[in-house]
């Protein structure tokens, strides 16, 4: 009887394994694996077939814990998945997504349930063959076919039983592992989408270029022996600062700091580096400081990473570019207050160059976080470099920063490490032919160059850069490095004289034509704010018509001075070399100044006059790489720098009307994203400098971008261009413009009618444009999608453009 019983509840518990397989399908269907939900569906057609052959009890109910088994399996598995779902960090219907992507993407998930289906379909053609069903006919004929089905049941049973266990565990993989793998990469991949997002730049040591990279073997060895027990004694403080004057080597010891740090597999290793350069765009701007380090960070210190990414996910969803004090505050401060954490061996950030930030005011913040993230990390340690600049040291000077930072001053080793440039120049000049024979015979030569170093590395650098640009009459060039022309200079300065003197003697070009193309293009060395390629140079008109074949020349003449580097972009060997040109008392020849206001006037000037609609139209249609792209992504990057730092001037002033009358609206086509923001502000300096009439621009120019740049919002959103008052838009001015600042500078921020109708009738000049150009000029301008799209991927909108206008 007892027996009777527990067969009857061992029946009932396995019935049940129908719905649940039932359900298990359903739920399986959400898992991206082709197949799975057919395996649960297929086993309950089964397990309905089986539980209805009622007269083989003991080989049913053995079939039957097999399936049950399986079914065990399957319904784990749709549980992991939604626990994988809900531990994600992130909103539900991205969660889900990220997991079933992860799965999706699993070879060896797919391959299991392809064997096992196969095994499946199998098993239903032979359930065909069981005898019996419901009803008295049904026992009846179970009971006459018993023994068949019998053993059918045992044939499948052992069929399931071992598709079930190679599906569970074939080999040492279990189907648990291969999903949790599964999941995890969808979580890696997710995490590292998210970290990804956030805005940063490539400021790593592995993207400088060779300018900052060059390293002499074997010189600088008592700092690294000093850098080495500063980074691996704990009881050190946890901030090094190395300050030193230019062209004393920080950049090449941070690099060859990093490269070791980097590659060590005992000892301190390296967390992230940032090195400013100036005149490169993100990489001489403190914005993206905080959050490129962040990003590094969580590649390289895998304890982090969970800690930054969670913390990344709140960051982006209020902007992806915020202000710098909110970066540290969320990506760094919030996160890890109240994280336990401790490396196993300390952890360096390493900063290079801060004095080429250009954001000198927000310098100050930025040190002081620094300061405080070995207190918020145990364990960091922070290496920075600069040169003695007073708003720099004031921070790291202050009473309440010395007690945590070490600091070693080049300026004061420069006798007492002279020989690493000594090793430096007896090793490269004898690699130079024909110097190697001249310095052997001559060695008085040699050493009268040593001593002209004078402990400056990038003297005895750009010395061997000359060397090796002039391979004839070494005497000569010697002599030209050893001259005592521009008494009263700097050895580095008399020879950036020697250079260019050599390069563009006086007698042969001091005439107007070539002393304008001379001035151009050393306007572009020392006043742009991102290195140009030779092509987008050509493009930027200055004074005088300046081509690429000049450009080439030019350069080629001071190629120990400048490079081209990899993008193709002319730079600057050291910064030295264009703080030069703008000093004119290191700079004693005017032939070779480059006067700073007026430099900064015909570089705004060129850069206003690129915002024409032809100029526009191409750029709407060019590929990325291209020179028209380079060329007017600068302008619109840099024209109101320049301006800010112009000469205000009557031929300057031409161009800002023409451009404020007829150019504004089509310039506000591609950069509506941008209009407007703090623009009085970014101009109050160059306000005292400006005669009244040059304000009065500035304050129409505000007032024009406010306009179009609306006009062309509402087009980009709704399809029609508004009818905007003049009210209207003196509302929205009001909401760009600081008041404080408007009632300082006695701006008017009314718009008259006057106005309004000038902002109409440019508007209007510019529809006709656009209208005279045929459908494909109207679908390039008057999609909502042209600002964002470039080059090839022009073509894909440009068709559905042109098949639903209406124009």
């Amino acid at each position: 009887m007892a027996s009777h019983r527990s067969n009857r509840k061992r029946d009932a518990l396995l019935d049940n394994t129908i719905p649940l397989l039932d359900f298990a399908g359903d739920a399986l269907d959400l898992l991206p694996v082709l197949g799975l939900s057919a395996v649960a569906k297929g086993l309950s057609l089964i397990v309905t077939r089986v539980r209805d052959a009622r007269a083989n009890d003991d080989s049913r109910r053995s079939f039957m814990a097999e399936a049950k088994l399986l079914e065990s399996t399957l319904m784990n598995m749709v549980i992991t998945t939604e626990g994988a779902v809900s531990a994600l960090d992130n909103d539900e219907g991205h969660r889900k997504q990220v997991v079933l992507n992860g799965i999706a993407q699993s070879q060896d998930l797919r391959l299991r349930v392809e064997t096992l289906l196969s095994v499946i379909q199998d098993l239903r053609e032979r359930s065909k063959d069981l005898k019996g069903g419901k009803g008295a006919s049904g026992f009846l004929k179970g009971v006459v076919y018993s023994s068949g089905n019998a053993s059918l049941l045992s044939e499948m049973k052992e069929s399931l039983a071992s598709a079930a266990r190679n599906f569970q565990m074939e080999g040492q993989i279990s189907i648990e592992k291969i999903l949790a793998a599964a999941i995890q990469i969808a979580k890696d991949m997710e995490e590292q989408k998210v970290l990804d997002d956030l805005p940063r730049t490539d400021a790593g040591y592995r993207c400088v270029d060779e300018l900052k990279s060059e390293f002499h073997p074997g010189t600088r060895q008592e700092m690294f022996g000093e850098l080495t027990q500063w980074l691996e004694d704990p009881d050190q403080l946890p901030v090094y600062f190395l300050s030193g004057g230019a062209g004393l080597g920080k950049s090449s010891i941070t690099h060859q700091l990093c490269a070791r740090l980097d590659n060590s597999t005992e000892g301190c290793s390296l967390g992230a580096s940032f090195f400013f350069v100036r005149g490169s765009g993100d990489l001489e701007s403190a914005r993206l400081f905080f959050s490129s380090l962040a990003h590094q960070l969580a590649q390289s210190q895998p304890s982090l990473r969970p800690y930054i990414t969670s913390a990344a996910r709140e960051y982006l969803k209020r902007r992806s570019r915020q202000q710098m004090k909110h970066t540290f505050e969320d990506l760094f401060r919030r996160p890890f207050q109240r994280a336990v954490l401790t490396f196993p061996k300390p952890v360096a950030l390493v900063i290079d160059g801060l004095d080429e930030c250009r954001d000198r005011d927000l310098i100050p913040n930025l040190l002081e976080s620094l300061l405080e993230l070995p207190s918020v990390l145990p364990g960091i340690r922070v290496f920075l470099t600069s040169r003695p600049e007073p708003y720099i040291q004031s921070v790291l000077t202050s009473a309440s920063a010395l007690p945590s930072i070490s600091h070693r001053s080049l300026n004061e080793t420069v006798a007492q490490w002279e020989g690493d440039v000594r090793l430096y120049l007896e090793q490269m000049v004898p690699k130079i032919s024909p110097y190697g024979d001249f310095v052997h015979h001559n060695p008085d030569q040699l050493e009268r160059l040593i001593k002209r170093a004078a402990g400056v590395f990038n003297f005895a650098r750009v010395a061997v850069r000359f060397l090796d640009a002039y391979h004839d009459h070494p005497e000569e060039q010697f002599a030209l490095l050893l001259s005592d022309e521009g008494t009263g200079l700097s050895a580095l300065d008399a020879l950036y004289l020697q250079i260019l003197s050599l390069a563009f003697p006086p007698e042969g070009w001091s005439t107007p034509l070539r002393a304008a193309r001379l001035r151009s293009f050393l306007i572009f060395i020392g006043l742009s704010r991102e290195p140009l390629s030779p092509d987008a140079m050509a493009l930027l008109r200055l004074e005088t018509e300046i081509s690429k074949a000049d450009i080439i020349s030019m350069t080629d003449r001071l190629r120990s001075v400048l490079l081209i580097d990899s993008q193709g972009r002319i730079v600057a060997l050291h910064a030295t070399f264009n703080e030069f040109l703008l000093d004119p008392q290191r700079c004693v020849n005017s032939l070779y100044h480059v006067d700073r206001t007026a430099g900064n006037g015909l570089l705004a000037s060129a850069c206003l006059g690129t915002f024409t609609f032809p100029m526009m139209s191409d750029y709407l249609v060019a590929d990325e790489d291209t020179p028209i792209r380079e060329y007017i992504n600068y302008s619109q990057k840099h024209w109101d720098v320049h301006l800010k730092e112009a000469e205000f001037s009557s031929s300057l002033k031409a161009v800002l009307i023409h451009f404020l009358e007829t150019q504004i609206p089509a310039y506000m086509r591609l950069h509506a994203r941008s209009w407007s923001e703090g623009l009085f502000k970014h101009f109050e300096g160059w306000f005292p400098r400006s005669a009244e009439n040059g304000t009065q621009i500035v304050v129409a120019l505000a007032k024009a971008q406010v306009y179009h740049g609306l006009m062309w919002a509402v087009f980009n959103s709704r399809g029609r261009f508004p009818h905007l008052s003049a009210e209207h838009t003196a509302n929205w001015l009001r909401r760009k413009v600081h008041p404080e600042f408007a009632v300082r500078c006695g701006v008017d921020l009314t718009v008259s009618d006057a106005d309004l109708a000038r902002f109409r009738s440019a508007h209007n000049r510019l529809m006709e444009q656009i209208r005279a150009g045929g459908p494909a000029m109207q679908a390039l301008w008057l999609d909502p999608w042209a600002p964002y799209m470039v080059g090839d991927r022009h073509a894909l909108w440009l068709d559905r453009a042109l098949c639903t206008s209406n124009f």
